[in-house]
C-alpha cells in the first residue's frame, strides 16, 4: 500500500501539466509572502542568502527576492503555453 505521498506522485507523474501548475502557484505564493512581508518566505538558509542580506540590507533583497521570483513566474509561464 502506498501512502499519500506516493499517490500525490503517481498523480502527478500521470499529469504533467497540473504538476507544472502547482509548482507556478508555489512561486506564486512564495511572491505573494514576500509582497507581504512574511519572513519565512523570503529569509535567507544558505551563508549566500546571508550574505547578500547583509550586503543589500533587508528591503534590497526582498525587493531582489521579489524580482527573481517574478522572472521564475514568467519564465514558468511561457514555457506552461508553449508546452500546454
Amino acid at each position: 500500500m502506498g501512502g499519500l505521498s506516493e499517490k500525490i506522485s503517481i498523480f502527478f507523474d500521470k499529469n504533467h501539466d497540473i504538476a507544472f501548475l502547482v509548482f507556478i502557484g508555489v512561486f506564486v505564493f512564495l511572491l505573494i509572502g514576500n509582497i507581504l512581508n512574511w519572513k519565512w518566505t523570503y529569509e535567507p538558509k544558505s551563508w549566500v542568502g546571508y550574505y547578500w542580506l547583509d550586503l543589500l540590507g533587508p528591503t534590497a533583497y526582498r525587493f531582489w527576492n521579489a524580482v527573481i521570483l517574478v522572472v521564475i513566474i514568467i519564465i514558468l509561464f511561457i514555457i506552461y503555453f508553449h508546452t500546454y
